[in-house]
């Protein structure tokens, strides 16, 4: 058995990888669990075994994530205070600077796992410069630049990257990916209906405070039609067309039902399990 101080020092880094990250797996690492079942059909023209292909998998989509988040939470202190006090900088289960040194080694790690399996090297350094743009500069307060652009572009690398992993990425797949990563960008508009009183105070332009809260909600339904002809140029939306359609008036509906941020969060979280039912029905085909 492990001493006593090595098994408490592991569990707390679990706790801390909780405490950064429980929020977003929803829209990572159980996604891209499921996404990985697509390329695995193909995965006998690789030259491991399968199961070391998971395990690459798991471990970038890991630091994917806990990159992002750590850089996120570290720039963003003052706003989690207000909207995500439970954080572990704000709540003092980390200190900013063992948050910063958590950051180094993860980005190390992040990079270095990249450089071993090329093929995902682009979306790699695509994901660490998008991050910086978006923690680090004005690119991350508007609510164009940080979801439409920042948020979509991030979706295409995290899909394609988990999908390169275990195999090439065929000419279909791609359009799907980017056919869902645009979806994500357009209606990722959503998330910040909940964060209002913290967006505020940073000086954030969300679309709810570049245009009012109640006109960013109709702006929202109107762009539910787009996010569906993206999703149908690209091959996802004919997969199961009654069942999207009617998750989608149901997301509207509730955009529109101003009843506070905990309302709008599991509006959010309806918005990430269509995400993930569109990867179970992509990888399904």
């Amino acid at each position: 058995m492990a001493p006593l101080s090595q098994r408490s020092w592991l569990s707390r880094e679990a706790q801390i990888f909780l405490g950064f990250t429980w929020r977003d797996w929803s829209t990572t690492l159980i996604p891209m669990s499921i996404l990985s079942l697509g390329p695995a059909r193909t995965h006998g023209t690789a030259s491991y075994p399968l199961i070391i292909a998971y395990a690459i998998l798991f471990a970038w989509v890991t630091f994917f994530l806990y990159f992002f988040n750590l850089s996120n939470q570290i720039t963003g202190v003052d706003e989690d205070r207000i909207n995500k006090p439970d954080r572990p900088i704000p709540s003092d289960l980390v200190s900013l600077a063992g948050a910063k040194t958590r950051w180094v080694i993860t980005l190390g790690g992040f990079l270095a796992l990249a450089i071993w399996q090329a093929q995902i090297l682009l979306e790699t350094l695509t994901w660490v410069v998008n991050t910086g743009l978006l923690c680090l500069t004005g690119y991350g307060s508007h609510w164009f630049t940080k979801n439409a652009i920042g948020m979509g572009v991030g979706t295409w690398a995290l899909m394609s990257g988990s999908w390169k992993i275990i195999a090439p990425v065929t000419d279909e797949n791609q359009r799907q990916i980017i056919a869902i990563a645009v979806w994500f960008g357009i209606l990722l508009q959503i998330q910040d209906l909940r964060d209002l009183e913290g967006d505020r105070a940073i000086g954030r332009k969300t679309l709810p405070l570049a245009i009012g809260e109640r006109a960013a909600r109709i702006v929202i339904v109107l762009l539910i039609p787009a996010a569906l002809v993206a999703l149908g140029l690209g091959g996802v939306l004919g997969m199961a067309p009654l069942t999207l359609g009617l998750l989608h008036v149901c997301l509207g509906y509730r955009v529109l039902k101003k009843k506070g941020a905990k309302y709008d969060h599991k509006t959010y979280m309806i918005l990430t399990y269509v995400f993930c039912f569109m990867i179970v029905i992509m990888v399904a085909q």
